[in-house]
């Protein structure tokens, strides 16, 4: 189940598995991913991991259903949820490491997924951990549901736009609509 070293190339498969089985909201999640999967130097730099609620930088990334955001990273300084912002930091931070987890239904019994996970020696008691990740895990959720409610704002704003007929105030909306 758990490999103590994971190869590049699975990691790569895995990804790429990711990608074909699940569907996204935005294309945030198919930008990053993609972008990881470009730089294979970077494949030996991050491992994927089940529980991220204390590893640092770690980057989420998940599919509709699952009430998560569909892409953020956490990193000790900020929180990041525009694509362009995580690629920028992605590339720009020289950094000894990359956490990876994924949200999508029956990870936990998902081989693919447990195929390419990676443990790490944790000196914290395993309820400490399930603490700390539901946690983690609530504040995704929270920040997701703040996400949809802009939306929805952004949603009934585009509709008084497109009755009053401001063609480029529309635009302007759902630009910045499809950047969430």
């Amino acid at each position: 189940m758990n490999q103590p070293l994971v190869s590049p190339l699975a990691k790569k498969r895995f990804i790429q598995w990711f990608l074909s089985n699940w569907e996204f909201r935005g294309d945030a999640p198919n930008r990053i991913l993609l972008a990881l999967l470009k730089q294979d130097a970077s494949l030996n730099q991050i491992k994927i991991v089940e529980n991220g609620c204390f590893l640092r930088p770690l980057l989420v990334v998940s599919c509709l259903g699952t009430g998560m955001p569909p892409a953020v990273l956490l990193s000790f300084e900020v929180t990041l949820t525009d694509p362009d912002a995580i690629l920028e930091y992605l590339s720009t931070t020289k950094q000894s490491g990359l956490y990876l987890t994924f949200y999508f239904p029956n990870r936990n019994t998902c081989l693919p997924f447990l195929d390419v996970l990676e443990e790490l020696p944790l000196p914290l008691d395993p309820e400490k951990i399930k603490s700390l990740q539901i946690e983690l895990e609530l504040q995704l959720l929270l920040a997701e549901s703040e996400n949809e409610a802009q939306r929805r704002k952004i949603m009934v704003q585009i509709d008084d736009a497109l009755a009053r007929r401001e063609k480029e105030e529309f635009l302007r909306l759902a630009k910045l609509l499809k950047s969430l």
